[in-house]
């Protein structure tokens, strides 16, 4: 037999051939984006520099969260799924590994989701519609586009807890659910509430009760202990309260609002923001409300309650990654609702699936890359050459928020926002773009950092081009 009969007779799974192209593509999208200087030190440049300190043995204390105070990176959000991902920091520093790994992680949602349809007796095309309608999900695509966010690393494992808890496999549903929480201390609200899914809906007592109990400890420890001992007053959880100011100065007094003044909830749940969200979020599934079960939402309660109550509109945005936990649990309404579906109207999976390419192309947001994100290509050379000159990775830097992701392999990051004073004697190296000056800041004001840098004798103009500028210390 030849070698071309060989490989005629090998079986390529199509759920395999979908998750590799879905990866291929969502890692291209979110590194290009990233080389036209559209990603930022929030949050990619932070959680860069926490894993590349780690890799390097060094305390993770990120200059980038808190511009006026180092914070040690699990003080942020406890994630303590950094440390196992610096190991390939280890082997090769570069930001794009992130960018794959979340590219890998978003895409791979697509093998549980087969594994759950085929679990609920569904046909095998059927499971392939479904794990594309999941690909195709524009939260998919918007999340892995916005950065770099542990959170997607929960995605899949959300629906491989649901699949071990239904297989009744106790240790590796307790994995799961160890991963997920590792990634934020807010996913232990979202696993008190599957828990009670599991518990109440699912039948699956042990695994529900397992649930909850660990949700609630994480919490405990999480926010009680570990962030406010390893952080300080600084990365405190009250840090949030301004999200939600309108429902009150403190959490405590959030929780009496919600029995005292009932109207201050109500009013933001049936607002018309919170429901053109709810609209938004269920638009690339609106062909399963006729058949759907809703019962799998209730895992999703947590998230979908703080991003309609939070007084920031950027947690409404289907932009980002906020809105990433409802979109397993929104997987599984659809796997039930299909599975009630009379498979002989095959008109019906056609429809499904023109539906899912028409929500991926209006709501995702890949016309910025024929827009928006080339705005700035005119300096596009210039940032690159002045990167390439800043070679000392001790050395501190002071630049722009979109500047920073490029080079935050280095304890020191500082951001030039307009509203800030920094010493520009404490920087090794300075490097801005006044043409576009960037996020939170402007040209007048990068133009006046430029003026000080030239009168410091310590300084010297390593770099003019297009105006950028890099200014480095002349012991370097």
């Amino acid at each position: 037999m030849n070698l071309n009969k060989k490989i005629s007779l090998i079986k390529f799974d199509p759920i395999i051939i979908l998750v590799v192209a879905s990866t291929l593509v969502l890692f291209f999208f979110s590194s290009l984006r990233h080389s036209l200087f559209y990603s930022g030190a929030g949050d990619l440049g932070i959680f860069d520099q926490g894993v590349y300190l780690i890799s390097q043995g060094v305390v993770p204390n990120s200059s980038l969260i808190n511009q006026k105070i180092d914070i040690h990176i699990l003080a942020d959000h406890a994630a303590f799924v950094l440390y196992p991902l610096s190991i390939f920091y280890r082997i090769y520093s570069d930001v794009h590994l992130l960018l794959f790994i979340q590219a890998i992680s978003l895409a791979s949602g697509a093998i549980p989701v087969y594994k759950l349809a085929d679990q609920k007796g569904l046909s095998h095309n059927q499971g392939y519609l479904l794990a594309l309608v999941y690909s195709l999900s524009p939260l998919i695509f918007n999340a892995n586009l916005f950065d770099f966010h542990p959170d997607v690393i929960a995605v899949p494992f959300l629906l491989w807890s649901v699949f071990w808890a239904r297989l009744n496999k106790l240790l590796l549903f307790c994995l799961s659910v160890i991963v997920i929480v590792s990634c934020k201390a807010v996913f232990s609200l979202t696993i008190i509430a599957m828990g009670v899914w599991l518990f109440i809906f699912e039948k699956k007592q042990i695994m529900g009760a397992i649930a909850v109990v660990c949700g609630v400890i994480w919490f405990v420890v999480a926010t009680q202990i570990i962030i406010p001992v390893i952080g300080g007053e600084a990365a405190s959880i009250a840090r949030h309260v301004g999200r939600y100011s309108s429902l009150g100065s403190s959490y405590s007094e959030m929780l009496v609002n919600l029995f005292t003044k009932p109207n201050l909830i109500l009013g933001k749940i049936f607002s018309i923001d919170g429901l053109i969200y709810l609209l938004l979020l269920f638009a690339p599934f609106i062909w399963l409300l006729r058949y759907a079960n809703f019962s799998p939402l209730i895992s999703s309660l947590p998230t979908m309650v703080m991003c309609i109550l939070s007084d920031d509109p950027q947690q409404r945005y289907l932009a980002n990654q906020y809105s990433l936990p409802v979109l397993p649990f929104l997987v599984l309404v659809a796997i039930s609702s299909l599975g009630v579906i009379d498979i002989k109207k095959r008109w019906y999976l056609q429809l499904i699936s023109f539906w899912a390419v028409i929500a991926f192309v209006v709501m995702s947001r890949l016309n910025l890359f024929t827009g928006e994100y080339l705005q700035s290509v005119d300096t596009w050379q210039s940032n690159n050459e002045a990167i390439a000159l800043v070679k000392n990775t001790k050395g501190s830097i002071l630049t722009t928020h979109e500047i920073a992701p490029h080079v935050t392999h280095r304890s020191q990051v500082k951001l030039a926002f307009s509203n800030l004073n920094h010493q520009l004697e404490d920087f090794d190296y300075i490097l801005l773009n006044t043409r576009h000056p960037g996020y939170k800041s402007d040209r007048n004001y990068a133009i006046s950092l430029v003026e000080q840098a030239k009168r410091i004798p310590s300084f010297k103009l390593e770099y003019q081009k297009d105006d950028v500028y890099l200014f480095t210390k002349n012991n370097l």
